[in-house]
């Protein structure tokens, strides 16, 4: 199975349904139903990288079923949990950190995530970019915090211009160091902005100030070249799964997806 970006002419090599867009629902769904269907190509190990998921529930994710299928080894965090908080995330990757040996670590979310190519062209991707940590890109600022909003479009490169703390790779010295700073931030202003109680519960708000400090060591896959964000990408005009699709000017995909430059 192939996603392309029709955009950016990209072939991400991780999906990720984040905001649960109803417009992926009955694609999503077969997405996952064809991946499983389907002998994955012979990947070998990667002792150089440590993927991280997140899960409190006894039973298996997505994620884990998916990299179950691939031989890929893992470590979900959250188990000992008695109920599932994302701003959890913060204090379980610093924790984890501090123990990870290899010399790259990958997160991913648990029930939304489905990793399509090897392990190892993520690593390859990753180090093209030249950077420390890669966070994946997405179209929606949450939460809506303005001077987290205006820094990501100041730096912007397509309009998956805001960070998604669901999904990232990095060097794991720099994401050790990265989330040990992250534990020292505070929710006071996100929720003086975005006054909502699921902000105080959340990570991304918490990632997001840390990547501002850390930019550009840290940086967002605005083409997609690792990631790809579901939340409002137009299936088959902008998004296409299921084969490798001749990819449009991107001046065409734009005018059909609805999207100009960096606008979100």
């Amino acid at each position: 199975m192939h996603v392309t970006n029709l955009v950016t002419g990209t072939t991400p090599g991780v999906i990720h349904r984040n905001g649960n867009p109803p417009e992926w629902q009955t694609q999503w769904q077969q997405a996952v139903a064809r991946f499983f269907e389907e002998t994955p190509e012979s990947a070998g190990p990667t002792p150089e990288l440590t993927v991280l998921t997140w899960n409190s529930r006894p039973t298996k994710s997505l994620l884990e079923r998916c990299l179950d299928r691939w031989g890929a080894s893992y470590l979900t965090l959250g188990k000992q949990l008695p109920k599932w908080r994302p701003d959890m995330k913060v204090y379980l990757n610093a924790e984890a950190l501090a123990q990870v040996t290899s010399e790259y670590v990958m997160a991913l979310d648990a029930d939304d995530v489905l990793v399509i190519a090897p392990l190892r062209r993520a690593i390859a991707e990753f180090e093209s970019f030249g950077c420390e940590i890669l966070f994946s890109g997405e179209k929606n600022s949450y939460p809506e915090v303005p001077y987290l909003a205006d820094f990501e479009r100041s730096i912007a490169e397509s309009a998956y211009c805001h960070l998604n703390s669901g999904a990232w790779i990095g060097r794991t010295d720099a994401c050790r160091r990265f989330f040990r700073d992250c534990l020292r931030e505070h929710h006071h202003d996100l929720v003086a902005a975005h006054p909502a109680p699921h902000v105080l519960r959340d990570d991304q708000g918490l990632t997001r100030k840390t990547f501002r400090r850390y930019h550009p060591a840290a940086r967002l896959d605005y083409h997609c070249r690792v990631f790809q964000s579901l939340y409002n990408a137009v299936p088959d005009t902008e998004v296409l799964i299921g084969g490798i699709a001749r990819p449009r000017r991107p001046d065409e995909a734009r005018a059909r997806a609805g999207v100009a430059g960096t606008a979100v």
